[in-house]
């Protein structure tokens, strides 16, 4: 999981050198393995294989109705729902099946908890997962996230 998490941030340092960093490398699968693994009722974790090599993982959290929702102006906060914290798949098995493979068993496990909708955020400038969402997976953009610097 570590070489899928490095790999991942290597791909988006790539593009976007000024928002992106490497992660500290030292006891990082240890690190993977104990949020990715944990055993806490709302989170979900996969690990993806290939050979008994892992090549990807995802982690999703289940999120109930807000309970302030009939206050709230958008309609989603209304429902339960999975938020997809993390996707990362090596980039030598992009296009493989296993980033498909992994949404879809976050999005079995949410619809199995009563989930009525899927969401995660993404960078929108990454020319491979923003068509993946869009096209492989069939998702919808509802937002877009700002950021500035206050330096």
């Amino acid at each position: 999981m570590a070489k899928a998490w490095l790999d991942f941030a290597e791909y988006y340092r790539e593009i976007a050198p000024e928002a992106f960093q490497a992660p500290r490398a030292d006891g990082l699968a240890e690190w993977l393995e104990g949020r990715l693994l944990s055993e806490q009722a709302d989170v979900f974790g996969r690990v993806c294989d290939d050979g008994g090599e892992a090549v990807g993982f995802v982690r999703a959290s289940f999120l109930p109705p807000h309970e302030d929702a009939e206050r709230q102006v958008t309609r989603e906060v209304a429902l339960p729902r999975i938020y997809v914290n993390a996707l990362a798949v090596r980039r030598d098995h992009w296009r493989g099946g296993a980033g498909t493979a992994l949404m879809r068993s976050a999005e079995a496990w949410g619809r199995e908890r009563g989930a009525r909708l899927i969401s995660l955020d993404t960078f929108a400038a990454s020319p491979v997962s923003v068509p993946f969402y869009e096209k492989r997976m069939g998702y919808e953009r509802h937002a877009i996230v700002f950021s500035g610097s206050l330096d």
